[in-house]
């Protein structure tokens, strides 16, 4: 990795060291020396200016749509380890992916807070889901009437 001040910190590296992780930090401005993560980089990049396109969802959910992609990378098979998913090597256990959705695919988010509601009012709403949320087994979704990006 880079020298960045937001890497070479105490915790992350006592955390790393707990992990087995061995770091190599590069020069400074020389990101040729990280060839394999630049690569990763320009990967998740051009996957997620598809994704964008495809959904017709604004570039200012480019956030969200990284950390989709990298999730969705890391339930994928790799050339580096054709026999497992990066998931599964780093856990151990094949990952449950019957949960996925596609980039923006429409959710239906059950209304809820409502004191009083009509028998013949909506129960729920469409948005857009962007991501997912592992510790609450949520997903992220879209909601463009708040721009706003919310768990359900």
């Amino acid at each position: 990795m880079d020298q960045g001040s937001e890497f070479v910190k105490d915790e992350l590296l006592t955390w790393c060291r707990s992990k087995g992780v061995q770091l190599q930090l590069t020069a400074p401005y020389s990101p040729s020396q990280n060839g394999v993560a630049e690569r990763m980089n320009r990967t998740l990049v051009e996957l997620v200016w598809a994704m964008l396109a495809d959904s017709n969802l604004s570039m200012f959910l480019w956030e969200p749509a990284v950390a989709h992609t990298a999730y969705l990378r890391n339930l994928s098979y790799t050339s580096v380890k054709p026999t497992a998913m990066l998931y599964q090597a780093w856990t151990g256990k094949r990952p449950n992916v019957s949960h996925l959705r596609e980039f923006g695919a429409p959710v239906w988010v059950l209304l809820q807070g409502q004191a009083v509601q009509k028998k013949m009012m909506l129960k729920s709403q469409r948005h857009a889901c962007v991501s997912y949320d592992d510790r609450s087994k949520s997903i992220k979704y879209y909601n463009a009437a708040t721009k706003n990006i919310l768990l359900s």
